[in-house]
C-alpha cells in the first residue's frame, strides 16, 4: 500500500466522526474487511447529501454538481469526471466539516479506487441512485420552495432515495463480504433493506422537523397538513396542539412500521457476524429511544426543545446489545418492551 493511500485512509477515518455522530462508533464495530469500505461508502453518500442540502448553492449549481458527481461513478476512468466535479465544487462554502469533506473528495475517491471491482460496483450503483433522487428533489425544491413534498407518497420516495438506498447498499456489501449470508438470506434481507434505512431517516425527520421549519425547510407533506387542517405556521399555535399531536402521531407510526421491519432485518443476519449485527442494532435502538422520547412529549418539538437521548441511555443500549446480540428472542423482546410504552392513537391504515 502506497503512502498516499495510507494517508487518505487515515483522512477518511478521521472525517467520519466529524460528519456522523451516529454511524462513526458503529462502523468501528464492523469486521476489519468491511470497516474502511463502509466508511468510504458512507462518506460518498454524505457528500451527495452535502451538495443537495447546501444553502449556499443555487438550484442550478446543485443540479449540475450532482450530475457531475454521478458521472464519477459511471465513468470507466473517473479522473476526468472527478476533475470536472472539483472545478464546479469551488462554489461550495468551506464552513462545515461536510463542506470540507466535499472539497477533499479526491482523497475519498483514491481510497474508493483501491477497492475490488465488486465493492466499487455496488457502492457506485447506489451512490448514483441516491444522487439521482437528490437531484430530482433539488429541482422539486425550486418548484415548490418551502413545501417541496406534496404527498405522503412523495415523502416515502424521498426517504427511499436518501436512506432506503443505503439499506440496499449495506446489504450488498454485507452479503459479498460474508459467506454466511447465503443467497436465500440475502433475498430476504433485500425485502427489508429499504425499511431499515427509511426507519432511521424518518426518526431524523421527525426529530428535526421544527428546526427545519424555522430555517425555511419542511418535510411535512402538504397532504398531511390538509388532513389535520394545519399549515406550517398554525402548527405552532397552542390552540392547535391536539391536531398537531395527531399529525406527529401519524408520522411516528410511520417510523415504527419501518423500524419493525428493521428489527426483522437484523434477525436475519447470521449470529456469527457479531460486528455486522451490532452495527445494525445500535442505530435502530437509539432511533427507537429517540422516538420514544419524542412521543412522550411531542409538543416540546414545537417549542423548539432539542430532543436528545441521554448519553446514559445510549450506553445502556450498547451494553444491552452486547448481552442480546446472539439472541433474536431477547432482542425482539427488548424492542417490543420499548415499543409498548408508546401511546399512539389507532390510526386508519394508509398505504403510501
Amino acid at each position: 500500500m502506497d503512502t498516499i493511500l495510507k494517508e487518505d485512509i487515515v483522512y477518511c477515518d478521521a472525517m467520519l466522526p466529524k460528519v456522523s455522530r451516529t454511524f462513526a462508533p458503529t462502523i468501528r464495530m464492523l469486521p476489519a474487511g468491511l470497516n474502511t469500505i463502509v466508511t468510504v461508502a458512507y462518506l460518498l453518500c454524505r457528500i451527495a447529501d452535502t451538495v443537495e442540502d447546501s444553502a449556499g448553492l443555487s438550484i442550478d449549481n446543485k443540479k449540475d454538481l450532482l450530475q457531475d458527481y454521478i458521472s464519477i461513478f459511471k465513468s470507466k476512468n473517473n479522473t476526468k469526471a472527478l476533475n470536472h466535479f472539483m472545478s464546479g465544487v469551488k462554489v461550495l462554502p468551506t464552513e462545515t466539516d461536510d463542506d470540507l469533506l466535499t472539497h477533499n473528495l479526491p482523497r475519498v475517491i483514491n481510497v474508493y479506487n483501491s477497492f475490488s471491482p465488486i465493492f466499487k460496483k455496488h457502492i457506485g450503483l447506489w451512490v448514483v441512485e441516491m444522487s439521482l433522487g437528490m437531484r430530482k428533489y433539488a429541482q422539486a425544491a425550486v418548484r415548490k420552495k418551502f413545501s417541496f413534498l406534496g404527498t405522503m407518497k412523495e415523502l416515502d420516495e424521498y426517504m427511499y432515495y436518501v436512506a432506503g438506498t443505503v439499506g440496499y447498499l449495506l446489504t450488498e456489501l454485507f452479503s459479498f463480504y460474508s459467506k454466511r449470508i447465503t443467497p436465500p438470506i440475502k433475498n430476504k434481507l433485500n425485502l427489508l433493506a429499504e425499511s431499515f434505512g427509511k426507519g432511521l431517516q424518518m426518526v431524523n425527520i421527525i426529530r428535526d422537523m421544527t428546526s427545519d421549519l424555522h430555517r425555511g425547510q419542511s418535510y411535512i407533506p402538504e397532504e398531511l397538513l390538509v388532513k389535520y387542517n394545519l399549515d406550517r405556521k398554525t402548527i405552532f399555535e397552542k390552540q392547535n396542539a391536539d391536531r398537531a399531536q395527531q399529525l406527529f402521531s401519524e408520522l411516528i407510526q410511520n417510523a415504527l412500521d419501518h423500524l419493525d421491519k428493521a428489527i426483522d432485518y437484523i434477525m436475519l443476519l447470521p449470529k456469527e457476524e457479531k460486528g455486522i449485527r451490532m452495527f445494525c442494532m445500535l442505530p435502530v435502538f437509539w432511533a427507537l429511544r429517540t422516538l420514544q422520547k419524542i412521543q412522550q412529549n411531542t409538543l416540546a418539538l414545537l417549542d423548539q426543545e432539542k430532543i436528545k437521548v441521554s448519553k446514559r441511555m445510549i450506553k445502556n443500549e450498547y451494553y444491552l446489545a452486547l448481552i442480546n446480540i446472539y439472541s433474536n428472542r431477547l432482542t425482539r423482546w427488548h424492542y417490543q418492551r420499548i415499543k409498548s410504552s408508546f401511546n399512539i392513537p389507532v390510526l386508519e391504515a394508509v398505504n403510501y
